[in-house]
């Protein structure tokens, strides 16, 4: 027993035993009994049969995802032709890409704080979110935004500037923590050249990725940018809810249509919310800097690039674009599960215990009840609206840990006692 109990103690055993858990939960959980009977897999396959075919994204056959997406797309089409084999592989890889995560998590970690803890809540949190995670894509540039957030926290800033590029090239979001990595280097000297080193590896990554598609069809990209603007008030979004809100009080209709491969929510409320919905975006995103901004500020150059405020900054700034996005489909989700585990510690267990719900009332909402959301059932409207309510709680509760951390707010407790680390 002590034998057991002393590998367990080792912090490469227990990153051993995360792995092999994590492998039993994709293989064997989410495809049996906590399962979903849509994914997004059959679309990803035409993608990849048609590049592997010799077409052209974006000229010859539209794509909604940037052009890194594409690799993901494409190597499981060239491991199998058949769509029953590159379903398994397409696995393999959100499998590979999870694995990659427990890795930068347990790399991460603060020294002093044993890996079971960031990892178990990594598990935790990706168990709320549940199989969608399996049937979708967004894994990949949650990957990538981890990287970033652990490179960057350990100084790292090309390499932060790397992993960025990536995910920005992989799906846009993960742009927006930009302004997070230039707001947190506060150390006074060579910031200005540190900045430009940065950017120019980010700017020669992208354009080493865009290259050849700007070379065969050098303005094919404007489709992809003209698809998601041109989208609609998307059902699942925070404005749903509004308009329903006022739909019950008899102020507006609320038709439901499916249009750019989602369902959507029509009727002059919607229409008006679809074109203030860029302003109010970019009005939550700048609140979210400015709080990071002004509350990081007495940290100082040595705590600024904590792990744990850099992973609580960032994941405010997701959770705000997720509650201000006019898009707000259920896989979105997953861009914060890998950040989470490694906030501050100040109203952490709050933060992951309001993920967790609206994880859980995501998947109640998507798939078990989405034919009643589209019937506009009370239920599920209600359950849509707790949902969207706990992310705007969210974001309200790390920016509480955020300003907690920054005036050296400390938990109180034994583990404070033992001088145990906020983060």
């Amino acid at each position: 027993m002590r034998a057991r109990a002393g590998r367990w103690g080792d912090p490469r055993w227990q990153l051993l035993g995360f792995a092999l858990a994590h492998v039993a939960i994709f293989a064997g959980l989410f495809r049996g009994v906590y399962s979903m009977p849509f994914s997004g897999t059959g679309l990803y396959y035409d993608y990849g049969s048609a590049l592997a075919a010799g077409h052209v994204p974006y000229r010859d056959f539209f794509v909604e995802y940037p052009p890194l997406a594409l690799a993901f797309f494409t190597l499981p089409r060239l491991a199998a032709a058949s769509f029953r084999w590159y379903y398994v592989w397409y696995q393999v890889q959100i499998v590979a890409a999870d694995l990659v995560i427990l890795a930068a998590l347990y790399a991460a970690r603060p020294r002093e704080s044993p890996p079971w803890r960031v990892l178990g809540a990594y598990t935790g949190l990706l168990l709320a979110v549940g199989p969608i995670t399996l049937q979708q894509y967004d894994i990949f540039p949650a990957a990538f935004t981890v990287l970033a957030v652990a490179a960057f926290a350990r100084r790292r800033d090309a390499q932060a500037a790397f992993w960025l590029a990536l995910g920005f090239m992989a799906k846009i979001y993960p742009l927006l923590l930009a302004p997070v990595f230039l707001t947190l280097d506060t150390r006074p000297d060579g910031r200005h050249a540190r900045a430009a080193r940065a950017a120019l590896v980010f700017i020669a990554t992208c354009t080493v990725i865009l290259l050849p598609l700007l070379i065969a069809a050098p303005a094919s990209l404007g489709g992809m940018y003209a698809f998601h603007a041109q989208r609609g008030i998307h059902l699942d979004s925070v404005y749903s809810t509004v308009v329903f809100a006022a739909r019950a009080l008899g102020l507006t209709i609320a038709p439901i249509v499916f249009a750019f491969r989602s369902w959507n929510i029509g009727g002059p409320l919607a229409d008006v919310l679809t074109k203030v919905s860029p302003a109010i975006l970019a009005a939550v995103l700048l609140a979210a800097y400015w709080h990071i901004a002004r509350s990081t500020r007495p940290l100082g150059p040595d705590r600024s690039r904590d792990v744990g405020i850099v992973a609580a900054s960032s994941s405010l700034v997701l959770a705000a674009g997720l509650v201000g996005s006019k898009v707000l489909s259920p896989q979105y989700l997953v861009w914060l599960v890998p950040l989470l585990p490694l906030t501050v510690r100040p109203r952490r267990r709050w933060v992951w215990g309001a993920f967790g719900i609206a994880g859980l009332l995501t998947y109640y909402i998507y798939p078990l009840h989405y034919p009643q959301l589209l019937a506009r059932q009370r239920g599920a409207i209600a359950a849509l609206a707790a949902r969207n309510l706990l992310l705007v709680t969210l974001a309200f509760l790390v920016a509480q840990s955020i300003r907690l951390a920054a005036s050296g707010a400390a938990p109180r407790g034994p583990s404070a006692a033992a001088g145990e680390s906020p983060v």
